[in-house]
């Protein structure tokens, strides 16, 4: 079901995916800057007297309606719309979306939506789908009585009988009687519905989406699902199955990832995941194992279980952003090998569980026993006379590659968004979440000298993130963050604070690094430090007034990064650039600056709204 859409606001919000900015109303308080009207005839209705008005917008390429609006003379009240949004609209994905509404009096002095029809319509690929969404509202009490306990976090239920009612039932209830074409169109879908069960339709289904696209399997993770067992296989593409790195040579890292979900209920909640990795370095010889268990379940509040150990190769900043397909084209190309990594056996584990509405605690354990890895190999395809590789080792914290040595270290952390909202289901509780931010501490703790723990120290890390939307005026986000070392006695460079920086012409995640820092430069045991993240995104508003522009819905992006340490040593960066390129991209233009001096610039290349993974610690 459709929500309601009230014309009596000023920005009329559709949906995040039509247009992240909304709609100016016809009757918003500043509709004048946009709209003509016409008064194209009256008529009588109950005895009162109604204005039949067309709405035309000042200007293409702004989110305004056309169309038709009727109002209630002398009263001034809405008394039904027909409006119409196309592509001219800023609208994304449908190409016309037809709203008409009508409104009845309660009573003198009340008035009331009555009904609601939704016609979303597109053509792609040569098909044209439409469509309607029919609300009809009745019942109302316009005086209710509410005490402390008529309210909670949950904003809609579906009980499990809900898709359990007789024919009888929705004949009684039903204010719009089916129409012939929807019923013929109901029971071939329940037809539908029962041959999809059917084993040998499920197998052939498979059978067809499994099969294997050998050009998106070098490029992308490929899945193969079987339904009946309820079970997936991922595999990682195949240009991230063989790398290079002058460290172990030619490597290849097999691995695949077996899901399987508990229950029979699509929706479910409850699942296992297991993924064993193989590593074997042709160069240096070496072989690496290492498995991971993850438990995921919880009816009232997501909560997961995961386990994972073995050896592995890590690098210095367990989390970096350094992937092995970009390393192994800089190195092989430029002899630039930027993942500074060391070999680890390693076993971890944590819990995380939803404790209350929007609350969330998670307990962690890490313990590594390190050895270093050198450069074994100067392979590369092309030799640059001016460069040789560096050391496998991060050069601006090292002198030399770290010794063998053992860390064993707890974690805990708290996340939580207050006020946040619910949509609860049958088997599940979903967090559609809310208006406040998202506060994560977390704190990392040595734990004593169990297994010969060399290490001993302790941090925190205190974050504050949040999306405001302006509407009209775009959307702001922000990430604010500040952190440092209790006790810093033992600290090797695997466990310093690290920070994500990009050493690729690729952006990394726009609200959770920094474009233009190299990855270790200001990695620290620093007892104090604080860093922001901000992003203004336009969504449209002033590139809509730029010819040739405007027509492709670019929307322009700004903002900036910045980072302190002890108030002594600081890095910030601006940013500007366009994003929703073909839908798909965004580039950037960035400017940074080391202790208030100008240092670098670059462009980045990204995907629109490229996810943010929040916590950048190793659970």
């Amino acid at each position: 079901m459709l929500p309601v859409f009230f014309f009596y606001n000023n920005n009329v919000f559709i949906g995040e995916n039509l247009n992240p900015r909304g709609f100016i109303s016809p009757i918003a308080e500043n509709a004048l800057n946009y709209y003509r009207y016409k008064l194209e005839g009256t008529y009588f209705e109950d005895g009162r007297e109604i204005s039949h008005i067309k709405v035309m917008p000042k200007r293409q390429y702004e989110p305004l309606f056309s169309g038709y609006i009727d109002i209630v003379a002398d009263d001034w009240r809405i008394h039904s719309v027909q409006l119409l949004l196309t592509k001219t609209s800023q609208m994304e994905l449908v190409d016309t979306l037809r709203v008409e509404q009508l409104y009845r009096p309660l009573n003198k002095d009340v008035w009331f939506i009555s009904s609601q029809v939704v016609y979303p319509a597109i053509k792609i690929f040569g098909f044209d789908a439409y469509g309607s969404f029919a609300n009809i509202y009745s019942d109302f009490n316009v005086d209710p009585v509410f005490d402390k306990k008529t309210f909670d976090n949950t904003i809609l239920k579906y009980t499990d009988s809900s898709n359990k009612k007789t024919a009888e039932y929705w004949e009684r209830t039903r204010p719009v009687p089916l129409m012939a074409d929807e019923i013929r169109d109901y029971k071939r879908k329940d037809s539908l519905e029962i041959a999809r069960k059917d084993p040998r339709y499920m197998d052939s289904i498979d059978k067809k989406r499994n099969k294997i696209n050998p050009f998106m399997a070098l490029l992308f993770e490929q899945r193969l699902t079987f339904q009946r067992s309820r079970t997936t296989f991922s595999f990682r593409p195949l240009t991230e199955l063989i790398a290079f790195n002058p460290a172990e040579g030619w490597v290849i890292n097999p691995d695949v990832t077996w899901t399987k979900r508990l229950d029979t209920t699509s929706f479910s909640r409850k699942s296992i995941a297991i993924s064993p990795v193989l590593r074997y370095g042709f160069t240096n010889k070496h072989f690496n194992a290492h498995l991971g268990v993850v438990y995921k379940f919880g009816k009232k509040y997501s909560s997961a279980i995961s386990i994972s150990g073995g050896k592995r190769v890590f690098q210095f900043y367990n989390n970096s952003p350094v992937g092995q397909r970009g390393n192994s084209i800089s190195s092989l190309m430029s002899e630039d090998n930027r993942m500074k990594t060391y070999e680890a056996a390693y076993l971890r584990g944590s819990y995380r569980q939803g404790v209350a509405n929007g609350l969330f605690i998670t307990t962690a354990f890490q313990y590594q026993d390190r050895q270093p890895l050198e450069n074994k190999t100067d392979y590369t395809w092309r030799d640059k006379a001016d460069r040789e590789y560096t050391p496998n080792y991060p050069l601006e914290l090292l002198t030399q590659n770290i010794t063998r040595h053992q860390s064993l270290v707890g974690l805990l952390g708290i996340s939580w968004q207050p006020g946040s909202k619910y949509i609860e289901l049958p088997d599940r509780k979903i967090n559609i979440g809310s208006k406040m931010p998202v506060f994560d501490l977390v704190y990392i703790q040595t734990l004593g000298t169990l297994f010969s723990n060399d290490a001993d120290f302790s941090k925190w890390k205190f974050t504050m993130a949040d999306d405001l939307n302006f509407h009209l005026q775009g959307k702001f986000s922000y990430k604010l963050g500040v952190g440092g070392f209790l006790n810093s006695r033992n600290v090797e460079v695997p466990d310093y604070m690290h920070f994500n920086g990009n050493l690729s012409t690729f952006a990394t995640e726009y609200k959770n690094s920094f474009q233009l820092l190299p990855i270790y430069d200001y990695s620290n045991t620093a007892n104090f430090y604080s860093l922001a993240h901000i992003e203004h995104n336009f969504n449209g508003f002033l590139t809509n007034k730029i010819p040739g522009i405007k027509k492709l819905n670019i929307y322009l992006v700004a903002g900036a990064n910045g980072l302190y340490i002890n108030s002594n040593k600081y890095y910030y960066e601006f940013f500007a650039g366009f994003d929703n390129i073909f839908k798909q991209f965004r580039v950037d233009f960035v400017q940074s600056f080391q202790n208030g001096k100008p240092w670098q610039t670059g462009f980045k290349l990204g995907l629109s709204r490229r996810g943010n993974r929040g916590n950048d610690d190793w659970p």
